[in-house]
């Protein structure tokens, strides 16, 4: 037997046990992430039997493990210090620490290449495994004590640009209600509204007036010229070097009456386009919408016949009925609620993409904000596909499903949904400590990297468990998480 080097000869080839539904069989490249990085390989990750492959060695070097191929016996064996998974050719087990284990597919060897099950390798190996069919992508999180099994958050913190690489101001144009600023590159923008007097303020850390704009002279203010005396929201605009250590232009848009705004996914991060809009009435009271992204998401216990997790969609047992059952106790509660459970696979039929599944949502959300103005709160309910052992958590005897909070990171204004987040969760853990997974903060190259929180501050997409909960432990969460958000709502 050889050990580790035996890898870069053999080239071992990792299976993941990620079976997508068949209406979603058609797939891209599958791009494969450990703790958020990007991985290479030698060989482009391919579907076998509905089955992803990828390196082996790319996996086993980044774990650590030590990889040994006995050739004579058809056997694999990776370990490291805690964990040891055998894995025989063509067996449809493994044994792990001496214990066998089934296995959804068998390890083979294929032109010299030995493919072996990544799910169940790198979940054993302490790792957390999730599927991003949006993007097709496939991430690996070391997990530590501190996390609880949860995916371990990339750091919100953005990157900061030498000053010589510095994007500069472009253009600010207002056309009716849209505001938008143009830099020549990256730039992540935080925007507010300031009362007394009444004003939207945009601050463009890391940018410079090198460019189309010129910098005011003698910290005076410069002012946008073309500004339509007629226009309904703004009077003037105006702008600053307001930090010149950060490099921070401060941008104020002096208002005409109280406005709302809502920041728009443009997909271009070198700007930034603000809808302004009508603030909602004083005495109009802030109401709730629910949604599903992904309404087909279920469960394997609630479906007879399925025990894959990448399997557990089905079009009428789903998170629909988590969101119905959030929608009914915060009615009962005296909440204004509306949901929708549109199924956007059936509306969209041959036309569905899966990848477009927030596309399709944010026109829901378009449309009932546009019919309910009041809609101050926004929830995206899902659930995950991490495994039982960290989606479940057993409070005083009884099971219950782990809340987690996704934020985008494209979105400027994502720490305000953070904040957000970070209220809901510690209202839930101070009554029941555990039954939150944490939050998990997602940029475009793990995900969508908006989750259109971009359409309110007090937006959250949550996953309420995972694949192997059941409806009854999903459901009491629910119940707990609409008493949060029913204290938020009532200024608690």
């Amino acid at each position: 037997m050889m050990k580790r080097s035996i890898i870069a000869l053999l080239s071992l080839l990792l299976v993941l046990s990620i079976n997508l539904p068949t209406s979603y069989a058609s797939t891209p490249t599958i791009k494969l992430y450990l703790n958020g990085q990007k991985l290479s390989s030698p060989v482009a990750p391919q579907l076998m039997n509905q089955t992803t492959m990828v390196p082996i060695r790319v996996i086993a070097e980044n774990l650590g493990a030590d990889v040994v191929w006995d050739k004579k016996s058809q056997i694999a064996t990776l370990s490291n210090d805690t964990t040891t998974i055998v894995l025989p050719i063509n067996g449809a087990y493994a044994i792990l620490n001496g214990t066998t284990k089934p296995l959804e597919q068998s390890p083979i060897v294929i032109d010299g290449v030995t493919l072996l099950p990544i799910r169940f390798v790198a979940e054993n190996f302490g790792l957390v495994v999730k599927w991003d069919a949006a993007t097709y992508a496939v991430s690996l999180w070391r997990t530590t004590s501190d996390v609880s099994g949860s995916d371990p958050a990339v750091d919100p913190n953005v990157p900061v640009l030498p000053p010589d690489q510095y994007p500069s101001l472009q253009s600010i144009q207002l056309v009716n209600n849209l505001l938008t600023i143009a830099t020549d590159g990256s730039f992540s923008p935080s925007v507010s509204i300031l009362t007394d007097p009444d004003r939207l303020v945009i601050d463009l850390p890391g940018v410079t007036f090198n460019g189309a704009i010129s910098e005011p002279v003698d910290s005076t203010m410069g002012e946008v010229s073309n500004i339509a005396a007629d226009n309904p929201n703004i009077v003037n605009i105006r702008y600053i070097m307001n930090d010149s250590e950060s490099s921070t232009i401060r941008i104020v848009a002096e208002l005409k009456q109280k406005l709302s705004y809502q920041i728009q996914n443009t997909g271009d991060p070198s700007k930034l386009v603000i809808r302004l809009d009508k603030a909602a009435t004083s005495d109009s009271k802030p109401a709730v919408y629910i949604y599903q992204s992904h309404s087909q998401e279920s469960w394997i216990p609630e479906l007879p016949g399925v025990k894959n997790p990448d399997y557990a969609f089905n079009k009428t047992t789903n998170v629909s009925m988590l969101g119905a059952r959030l929608a009914g106790v915060l009615q009962a509660m005296g909440a204004e609620v509306y949901h929708t459970s549109y199924d956007y696979e059936s509306i969209y039929g041959s036309q569905f993409i899966y990848s477009k599944s927030y596309v399709y949502s944010e026109k829901s959300i378009i449309n009932q904000l546009a019919l309910h103005p009041q809609i101050k709160y926004l929830f995206d309910i899902h659930r995950d596909t991490s495994p039982r052992s960290a989606t479940t958590v057993n409070i005083k005897g009884t099971n219950y499903a782990k809340l987690y909070f996704v934020i985008g990171l494209e979105n400027p204004n994502w720490r305000q949904n953070d904040a957000f987040a970070k209220k809901i969760q510690a209202l839930v853990t101070a009554k029941y400590p555990g039954l939150s997974r944490g939050i998990y903060y997602k940029d475009k190259s793990v995900g969508n990297g908006w989750y259109n929180q971009n359409y309110s501050p007090n937006s959250a997409l949550i996953e309420v468990g995972g694949t192997a909960n059941t409806l009854a432990e999903s459901n009491r969460t629910m119940d707990i998480l609409a008493q949060a958000i029913n204290q938020i709502r009532l200024g608690g």
